[in-house]
């Protein structure tokens, strides 16, 4: 984007690490837990719902059968649980500069 600020509103995603089973990762059946951010920055407080409803959805919408509406794909590895863990809500305060901001983190368990 050349320098350019991104335009309003967007969602910033955020790996915060995991923490591997107990049997070395290279074991098939190894699993690990890895948990993402997403920061959601917006003008106004409608579009930041608007657009974590829309994260939330993404993330974790399921058809009827109980299938996933989106999967996930990571090269290796195998992604059989996903759930949110936080919901921070919006920092009401920003509001006052023009920007609202709230940040949601999801746990996804994989299998190597």
């Amino acid at each position: 984007m050349d320098g350019e600020p991104a335009e309003l509103p967007y969602a910033v995603l955020y790996p915060l690490g995991g923490t591997p089973a107990a049997t070395p990762f290279v074991d098939s059946w190894a699993e690990a837990t890895l948990t993402y951010q997403v920061t959601v920055v917006a003008r106004r407080m409608d579009q930041a719902e608007w657009l974590a409803d829309r994260v939330r959805r993404a993330v974790l919408q399921r058809t009827a059968s109980g299938a996933w509406v989106n999967g996930l794909e990571a090269s290796g590895l195998y992604v059989w649980a996903r759930r949110q863990l936080a919901d921070d809500g919006f920092d009401s305060e920003s509001a006052k500069d023009c920007v609202v901001s709230g940040a949601q983190r999801f746990q996804f368990s994989v299998t190597g």
